[in-house]
Order: structure tokens, then C-alpha cells, then sequence
């Protein structure tokens, strides 16, 4: 059998190191396209039911930072 050369020992740790920030990354543009999805659907409803305070807005603001943080607790401390 064959030893793996120093070359391949670092291109799989370079990759390894690298997971990571991909993950987290796409951690966080799922988070603000969640904010954003949620501002946008907010202030769609405020209109449609003629609020004069952005009342949706801010509850689905909320509620998208209270399920994107959990669901990033929940991806964080998966193995």
C-alpha cells in the first residue's frame, strides 16, 4: 500500500479547513434572504390591509430572526 503524499495531505486538510466558511456562509445568506423575504411579505401585508403602523412587518421580522437564529443554533451544534 501506498503512503498519500504530503500533496494530499495538504490538499485535504485545505479543504477541510475551508467547509467551515462555506457552511457558515451559507448560514448567513439564508439568514438575510429570510429578512429580507419577511420585510418584503411585511410590508406587502401592511399595504394590502391598509395599516398605518408596519404591524406584519415587524412580526415577521421577528419571526424570521427567532427561526433563522434557531435553525443556526441547531446547524451549529449538529455533528
Amino acid at each position: 500500500m501506498e503512503k498519500p503524499s504530503e500533496e494530499n495531505k495538504t490538499e485535504k486538510t485545505q479543504r477541510e479547513s475551508i467547509k467551515p466558511y462555506v457552511k457558515y456562509s451559507g448560514l448567513a445568506f439564508q439568514m438575510i434572504g429570510a429578512l429580507v423575504l419577511a420585510a418584503w411579505g411585511g410590508k406587502q401585508l401592511d399595504a394590502w390591509a391598509g395599516n398605518d403602523k408596519p404591524w406584519f412587518m415587524i412580526s415577521l421580522l421577528l419571526l424570521a430572526v427567532i427561526s433563522t437564529t434557531l435553525l443556526t443554533i441547531l446547524s451549529i451544534t449538529k455533528k
